[in-house]
């Protein structure tokens, strides 16, 4: 018993300095290191915006003086963060942690930083490293009054400024997955309050101003029985539910209106796996999604604007931007982390659409549409 035990201590300990120890060697020698994910998993996950840790530090135009100085703590889990993210076999041992906790508990858990698994193989983004969507669901990070009195001082001027340059301007809030399938979420999420964060800026902004700020959360709602409208293993909208959001913006700003019935939506594969099940391992189990793509040319011509528009937002821009091509002039799309000012001198936009995904909504109070 006594040397099974010492045979068992020495095979964790050459487990557990092992690992760290083949890392430190192939960070020294970069030009042998192999990437973990796929090269179609890191694209997917990159275009996402779900990459852990992932920061706005990491734009294209920033300027070291332009970013926060950070304190020795902060250095010291950046530091760690990143040495624990290229751990050698990092995704392997994900994924195999996973599929055990999984297997442990009948297939109704998973053991995973970032993923949490809901009902109906439905799986929901538990990040603390980018937004906090369960804190969102759950309803206890709501803004104070200072807070939402900022955002909507911001919007206000925003709107002024940019009206100065004959462009019109408009806000979208785009509710997390976690709002609109409640039902899938697991028991033991507690709601505290059903008003998320989101749906409480756009209360009060309607009632305090007369901005325009779009939150469909009512239209994803009425419409997701029809068909799905967030990917099961992702944590973004299909471009089904793309086009139910620019729907509500249309509604609300121009007063039209279409049915998802009345355009044509291309399947282009039904074995997708998301982002979600990338970060937890289970990518090859969990092939089980849908992917549409909207057909531009579907569109009512009665619902087109003869204008430029400049989508600014995060990862849910890019489906959203891709269904206004049936409706615009001229679409282009720039990540919010990567928005430069002259870059309105660049387009030339008549429209302006800031996004936000719900887990974002902080940032409207950023005036980065103001010189």
């Amino acid at each position: 018993m006594k040397n099974r035990d010492k045979w068992i201590t020495i095979a964790f300990l050459i487990f557990i300095l092992v690992i760290p120890l083949v890392t430190v060697v192939r960070n020294l020698l970069p030009s042998q290191q192999e990437n973990e994910l796929t090269d179609e998993e890191q694209a997917i996950l990159e275009q996402n915006g779900t990459l852990a840790n992932g920061t706005q530090a990491d734009t294209k135009d920033n300027t070291e003086n332009s970013m926060p100085k950070e304190t020795g703590f902060a250095k010291l889990q950046k530091s760690i963060n990143q040495f624990t993210d290229s751990l050698f076999g990092r995704t392997k041992l994900i994924g195999f942690n996973t599929e055990l906790t999984s297997l442990l508990t009948g297939g109704t858990y998973i053991e995973s930083t970032q993923t949490l698994m809901g009902k109906n193989n439905m799986f929901f983004y538990k990040t603390e490293l980018d937004g906090h969507p369960i804190w969102d669901y759950m309803g206890i990070n709501h803004f104070t009054e200072e807070e939402m009195a900022a955002i909507a001082a911001n919007l206000v001027a925003t709107r002024e400024h940019l009206a100065m340059r004959n462009i019109e301007f408009y806000t979208m809030c785009i509710p997390n997955k976690e709002i609109i399938y409640a039902e899938n979420m697991p028991d033991t999420i507690a709601r505290v309050n059903k008003i998320s964060r989101g749906e409480q800026l756009a209360n009060y902004l309607n009632e305090n101003t007369d901005l325009v700020f779009v939150y469909p959360k009512d239209a994803l709602m009425a419409n997701k029985d029809k068909v799905q409208l967030y990917y099961s293993t992702d944590s973004h909208s299909n471009q089904i539910g793309a086009f139910v959001n620019m729907q509500e913006f249309f509604r609300t700003v121009y007063g039209t209106h279409a049915e998802i019935d009345s355009v044509r939506f291309r399947t282009d594969a039904t074995d997708y796996s998301g982002d979600l099940v990338m970060l937890a391992g289970l990518t090859g189990k969990y092939n089980i999604d849908t992917v549409y793509a909207f057909e531009p040319e579907s569109a009512d011509k009665a619902q087109y604007h003869d204008q430029v528009l400049l989508y600014v937002g995060d990862s849910f821009g890019g489906f959203l931007s891709q269904i206004c091509k049936g409706y615009y002039k001229e679409v282009y799309w720039e990540d919010a982390r990567d928005f430069q000012y002259n870059m309105l001198d660049r387009y030339q936009p008549d429209v302006v659409i800031w996004e936000r995904a719900e887990r974002y909504c902080e940032v409207f109070q950023d005036p980065i549409f103001i010189k």
